[in-house]
């Protein structure tokens, strides 16, 4: 009986053969892989919650970053925290104005360092480029007049007024004192959106270019047009001129072709 229970006993140890242990292991090695996977991201998300500032630290920032750029006050709206994520810091966006004017909307936004904090150079807005805008548009009322005296059949646009959007190292080195006449020609960091609705017809791009045209012999090279694709559509065509690309009436019109069909 002996010699039979030990036959038995060898044949079991037998059937558990070394792959079953090394599965075992194989096994255990993943869950642990996983578990700690997992801990790291939990991490990296706590991590991430701790480094974002709350909407009012961040409004306050921006307070004190634009009183102290431009020594006046503004009111702020409640600032969104944009493009952040696992790791990844984000930053903060609003719409401000001047107490003296409510009509002069602009946007700023802060970026925290990786720890959270604001620092020095944390902050950037387009206070300057909404200045700009106001005279841009005064500008761009004379040229509009200009053109359409001398277009047939009295054809005109709808609607036509200026954006200037400002960014690289223009948009942090002007200040209150610099002046859109010393500026508008720069390639680098200035933007002259040319925002128009005209009635769909033949002229349409052909007028839309000679404002452009006009722009350019004020010394407005670096244009961005955006023109209605017909009458009363929200669909938009936008297409950029600078010196390097000076284009034609052309591609506004291959624009707004295709456009049409997207």
């Amino acid at each position: 009986m002996a010699g039979i229970n030990k036959s038995k006993s060898s044949k079991q140890n037998k059937n558990k053969s070394p792959g079953s242990y090394k599965r075992k292991i194989i096994t255990l090695a993943s869950v642990v892989v996983i578990v700690v996977i997992l801990f790291i991201i939990l991490n990296l998300y706590l991590d991430s919650l701790l480094q974002i500032s709350s909407s009012g630290e961040a409004k306050q920032q921006m307070q004190q970053y634009l009183s102290g750029k431009y020594s006046e006050d503004f009111n702020i709206s409640k600032p969104n925290y944009e493009n952040g994520g696992f790791g990844v810091t984000g930053s903060w966006r609003s719409e401000a104005h001047p107490i003296s004017n409510q009509k002069l909307k602009f946007d700023v936004g802060c970026t925290p360092s990786s720890d959270g904090t604001f620092g020095p150079s944390s902050c950037s807005d387009q206070y300057i480029a909404a200045i700009w805008s106001v005279q841009a548009s005064k500008e761009l009322e004379s040229i509009v007049k200009e053109v359409n005296a001398s277009s047939s059949n009295g054809y005109k646009a709808d609607s036509a007024q200026a954006e200037i959007v400002l960014s690289e190292d223009l948009v942090d080195s002007v200040n209150k004192q610099s002046k859109y006449e010393d500026n508008k020609a720069k390639d680098e960091g200035f933007l002259y959106r040319l925002i128009i609705d005209a009635p769909n017809d033949s002229q349409k791009a052909s007028y839309i270019f000679k404002i452009v045209e006009k722009l350019r012999e004020e010394g407005v090279y670096s244009v961005d047009v955006d023109v209605n694709r017909n009458n009363n559509s929200k669909i938009r065509c936008e297409i950029f001129f600078n010196k390097n690309k000076l284009g034609s009436k052309d591609n506004i019109e291959e624009c707004i072709v295709k456009t049409g069909r997207e």
